[in-house]
């Protein structure tokens, strides 16, 4: 009983349902009138289909249980020419009978039709597990065919493992139809087939060399195929693809051009005999022969160098698409083709190719495009330092936008006679893409450089240098491997937290509780502003020159980031505060991650340095360019000075650690650490360790809420860094904002204002233009209402000088329209609202707090 599979067809129709059946049947099935039609209709296959798969795929078919000639041709014996039309069906039909082979053969449906010839299928019942056996088989047959003189030639059909067979048909009712049986109790005899196919095996150095010589080289070194064979054109790298793709290696036999033949078996083979040789040719090459059958593809050529292997078997023996796969390997970039009207399709095509390299080479960052590289040496910045070494943000403009490209992409251009050549990146594609905001697709957005670890939700520490998708930090990755304990409880947070301070015990802080809280602070921000929107001024002020103020900030930095912070130094003069801006914007474009306000010696505010500690945004033009850029604004700032104070609004975006070293000269004392910066340095790994050992504790306790204090505009910061202080049973480093209201010189002049207003006008209301008149001498010769015009004169020309000894009247003004509402020595500063649209000038009139008609809401419409 034969296993079959059979479908009603077409032939486009794959599905099959199994057919079993025994020789008698088959005969008879075939021995029937066919019917009359068009040749496409049902089939059968050869053998059955796997279990779960009923489609005709040569994967699917899991044996033969017949052998099949596919009578379509005859081949020339002297000449190996193939012609239309095979010998007559009866010839094969005895000859197959003298050897006792049962068979059935039948006439196809082009048979007898004009310029067709014979065309019939010979069917040979046969147990053939598989390809290699068929091959074998059928080569075998047609041998004992061509030895009677029958010059039926191969045809790839025959090999087809699934191949389709359709039931007898006629073209038409004139059309003749043969059928021939011989019916034998003999079984074909597929062993004998496989032992004469391999010794058909003549491996010998004549045949190599023959083989070698049929293969011409194609290069040693030059082109395509000469590359890949000079990088893959050995017996090691060979023999690695072949055994991957399940031939067996059957060791060396012989020596061929001084080098051994390597013998090996073609996969699914049985007959045990190795027909593949990789030898060396004369020429220097490596080459591989198979005297296999059809279905091994090495057969297909005399030999294969490296390149045909990777052909073959990598591609399917597609040679077009084997070396655009090698073109892809030595260049991977992809290509944009310039062409007229394509600038849209070509600033995309130029921002996938950017966004598609890894590691990432270009990020977009606000409104621009950047990279980042690192100072080889110290550099100066619209007056600031950064250290050698610091890792920066490039900005880029037309010409390294254009590098970065070329790298990116290969560009090509046509020439006159239409032939693709490669160019430089498109310089009009180059400069749509700076402008081409939004249109960056997936190029990775970077927020800003972390110079530390990031510690993960899980507590493990994301150390690896290069882009971090997940926080869109570049992550320098330039400090020690560290290692944290699985689980930290809080005295293990507790003992790293005196670790992380030892190198600081010597400064002398005057409230060291407070002032380590503060340290801490500051090493925590160092680590984490990256992923902190925003976060307040550290500020180390000392009684005296040489305290330590600078030390103490290059030491944290070099124990967090591994180099100082870059120093802003102080701007005097009437535009410090638009210098200021520029310095700011300045480093923000270079992604500056840490600034020292170095030695400030007066009151550090205003509005930009206000506006830099509470935006996650810092917005502002472009020096010498009329272009505004908004930036991430990820950098942690700290001042150091002596008496340091900061005014206004900075206060309360202020933290302060105050050093007093109760001598006159400082700088003479000796420490039991004389190099701070070189322990630091030596001691890093240890002491980011325990920096991080206490951040994983303080995660792993579930972030404890302990006396909970979130300071304004800080929140995110309070959570992640005044929290763990707190839990360690340290005070809120916020505490030491007392210390800088009590310098506040902003706080001083508006209660010197307000006092000396209330004074003199008690609660009146008064327009700026009365009180400036208000404080103006008087004729009345009193000389207590004189001294108080006095006091209030020096107070406002304190707020309001003109720089010639006179109040103007604009800043005063502003003045009062800033403070309104504010509270100061018990005083409150009060607006009258206007009725309707009218233009009366403001008034303003000064209250004590107790006033309730004031209390609640701070306003007063008299």
């Amino acid at each position: 009983m034969m296993q079959l599979s059979r479908s009603k067809g077409p032939a486009s129709n794959t599905a099959l349902e199994p057919w079993a059946v025994d020789f008698a049947e088959l005969a008879a099935t075939f021995q029937r009138t066919p019917r009359i039609g068009r040749k496409d209709g049902s089939y059968f296959v050869r053998g059955p289909f796997a279990e779960g798969y009923p489609s005709r795929a040569d994967a699917h078919i899991t044996e033969a249980a017949l052998l099949i000639l596919d009578g379509d041709k005859t081949v020339d014996p002297d000449s190996g020419e193939i012609s239309e039309g095979a010998p007559h069906p009866m010839l094969v039909h005895e000859a197959l009978k003298a050897l006792d082979i049962p068979h059935l053969i039948y006439s196809s449906w082009s048979h007898g039709q004009p310029g067709k010839g014979n065309k019939f299928r010979a069917l040979i019942p046969a147990a053939i597990p598989d390809g290699k056996t068929l091959s074998a088989c059928i080569e075998w047959t047609l041998d004992r065919l061509h030895a009677d003189g029958i010059w039926l030639a191969d045809v790839k059909e025959n090999h087809a493992w699934s191949q389709a067979w359709y039931f007898p048909r006629k073209a038409n009712a004139e059309a003749e139809t043969l059928v021939y049986v011989h019916d034998t109790e003999e079984v074909f005899d597929v062993g004998a087939c496989i032992a004469w196919k391999a010794a058909q095996d003549p491996v010998t150095p004549q045949a190599l060399e023959a083989a070698a010589l049929a293969s011409p080289p194609r290069g040693a070194g030059g082109g395509l195929f000469g590359q890949y064979n000079a990088k893959h054109g050995n017996p090691n790298a060979m023999l690695a693809v072949l055994v991957r793709k399940g031939y067996q290696s059957h060791g060396q036999r012989g020596t061929l051009n001084g080098e051994p033949v390597y013998r090996l078996l073609a996969p699914g083979s049985t007959s045990n005999a190795p027909g593949v040789a990789l030898y060396k040719a004369r020429d220097g090459r490596w080459l591989v022969a198979s005297h296999h059958g059809e279905h091994d593809p090495l057969s297909q050529s005399p030999s294969n160098d490296a390149f045909d292997l990777f052909r073959l078997f990598e591609h399917d023996g597609d040679q077009a698409a084997a070396l655009n796969a090698w073109r892809a390997i030595l260049d991977p970039r992809p290509v944009i083709r310039i062409t007229g009207g394509a600038l849209p399709r070509n600033i995309k095509a130029a921002a996938k190719a950017l966004a598609a390299s890894l590691p990432p080479a270009v990020y977009q960052r606000g409104q621009t495009l950047c990279r980042v590289a690192h100072l080889q040496e110290t550099g100066e910045i619209q007056g600031c330092t950064i250290p050698r070494g610091t890792a920066i943000i490039v900005t880029l403009q037309r010409p390294g936008l254009m590098v970065e490209l070329g790298t990116a992409a290969k560009w090509e251009r046509k020439n006159d006679v239409g032939e693709w050549y490669e160019v430089d990146p498109c310089a009009k594609v180059t400069a749509a893409m700076l402008e081409a905001v939004g249109q960056w697709g997936k190029i990775p957005s970077l927020l800003g450089i972390s110079e530390a670890p990031i510690l993960r939700t899980d507590g493990t520490l994301h150390a690896q240098a290069g882009y971090d998708p997940a926080t869109r930090l570049y992550v320098e990755g330039r400090f020690p491997a560290l290692q944290l304990p699985d689980r930290v409880t809080l005295d293990d947070a507790q003992r790293a937290a005196a670790v992380l301070l030892s190198p600081f015990l010597e400064f002398p802080f005057i409230e060291s509780r407070l002032d380590h809280a503060v340290l801490l602070g500051y090493l925590f921000t160092l680590a984490l502003r990256p992923q902190l929107q925003t976060a307040p001024l550290f500020c180390v002020s000392a009684t005296t020159p040489g305290t330590g103020k600078g030390l103490l900030i290059e030491a944290a930095n070099l124990l967090v980031r591994g180099r100082d912070a870059a120093l802003m130094p102080a701007i005097q003069g009437t535009s410090a505060e638009e210098e200021t801006r520029k310095r700011i914007t300045a480093l923000l474009l270079q992604g500056v991650s840490s600034i020292n306000l170095d030695n400030w010696t007066r009151p550090i505010g205003g509005e930009a340095m206000n506006a830099l500690l509470t935006t996650g945004e810092w917005s502002d033009r472009i020096l010498g360019r009329s272009e505004t850029v908004s930036l991430p604004a990820r950098l942690a700032l700290a001042a150091t000075g002596n008496n340091l104070s900061v005014r206004g609004d900075m206060t309360r975006r202020s933290l302060l650690i105050q050093l007093d070293a109760g001598v006159e000269r400082p700088e003479l004392r000796t420490f039991k650490e004389p190099n701070l910066v070189g322990t630091v340095t030596q001691r890093c790994g240890e002491l980011l360790t325990a920096l991080f050992t206490i951040l994983k504790g303080y995660q792993q306790a579930g972030r404890p809420r302990i006396g909970e204090r979130l300071l304004g505009r800080f929140e995110p910061w309070s959570m992640a860094v005044a929290a763990p202080i707190r839990w360690l049973g340290y005070p809120d480093p916020t505490d030491s904002q007392a210390r800088l209201r009590e310098a506040d010189p902003e706080a001083d002049k508006l209660e010197l204002l307000l006092s000396t207003w209330f004074d003199l006008n008690g609660g009146q209301w008064i327009t700026a233009a009365e009180l400036i008149q208000a404080a103006e001498p008087a004729n009345d010769f009193s000389t207590v209402r004189t001294d108080k015009r006095d006091a209030l004169r020096e107070a406002l020309l304190d707020i309001a000088n003109d720089g010639r000894g006179r109040i103007n009247r604009k800043a005063l003004g502003w003045y009062l329209r800033h403070f309104e509402g504010r509270i100061a020595g018990g005083l409150r500063l009060v607006k009258k609202q206007r009725p309707g649209n009218t233009k009366v000038a403001h008034q303003y009139r000064v209250a004590e707090v107790a006033d309730s008609s004031i209390a609640a809401t701070g306003t007063d419409d008299g």
